[in-house]
């Protein structure tokens, strides 16, 4: 029986190196290699590939596992549902933001204005995002968001650790953190749509610029 401790150890190693980029995209998955990497036996690996199965990173292709690859029309689609549910979600969740949550997206805020690690960055990121998510009380939808999330972190990762370039990103965690402490829900409403759509043109013209292979 494998420990919970070596389990999630291995699910959250193996998930950094897939949003890193240490392991490339439409990359076949080695269980034995994994093992010795992480220094466990297959079976925590094999757990860890069924549960980044489930979060959309890994895909079985005749019962192996590949690193997963988005195409153009695929980003497209991932950052057309986000838009079509996270604005809406996040207006509704606002009615029930307090003092605590306004302190916690300011933490996370100042984090992604002070760090220079990325996977850290984007940790905030999603932290930033998900105080404003929880109050809404739709665990089915926040589950489903936090999954289309993961996808497309592993291209933006990518566009940030080579060009190292969040200020406008940050310019819009500001608008969308000032909008919160107002109370303004159809403002926060906007401006999550307009930093969603950034976010998608931020990374698809850095892949389309950088990398061939994505099409």
């Amino acid at each position: 029986m494998v420990s919970a401790t070596v389990g999630t150890a291995v699910v959250s190693g193996l998930r950094h190196a897939l949003l890193t980029g240490e392991i490339g995209a439409d990359v076949r998955l080695s269980y034995s290699k994994l093992a010795d990497k992480f220094g466990v036996s297959r079976i925590p690996v094999r757990e860890a590939i069924q549960a980044l199965v489930a979060e959309g990173l890994v895909v079985m292709v005749d019962g192996v596992p590949y690193s997963r690859r988005l195409s153009v029309l695929e980003l497209q689609e991932l950052f057309e549902m986000r838009m079509a549910v996270e604005p809406h979600l996040t207006q509704m969740a606002l009615p029930q933001v307090g003092r605590a949550e306004i302190i916690q997206m300011s933490r996370y805020y100042e984090i992604m204005s002070d760090t220079t690690d990325v996977v850290e960055w984007l940790e905030a990121n999603a932290n930033f995002h998900a105080t404003i998510y929880h109050q809404a009380n739709r665990p089915m939808t926040i589950e489903h968001v936090d999954q289309l999330r993961k996808l497309a972190d592993r291209y933006l990762y990518l566009h940030l650790a080579v060009i190292g370039n969040v200020e406008h990103l940050q310019v819009e965690h500001a608008a969308i953190l000032g909008a919160a402490k107002a109370g303004d829900g159809q403002r926060i409403n906007e401006l999550t749509r307009t930093h969603l759509e950034t976010s998608h043109e931020f990374i698809v013209r850095y892949l389309l610029a950088n990398d061939e292979s994505f099409a």
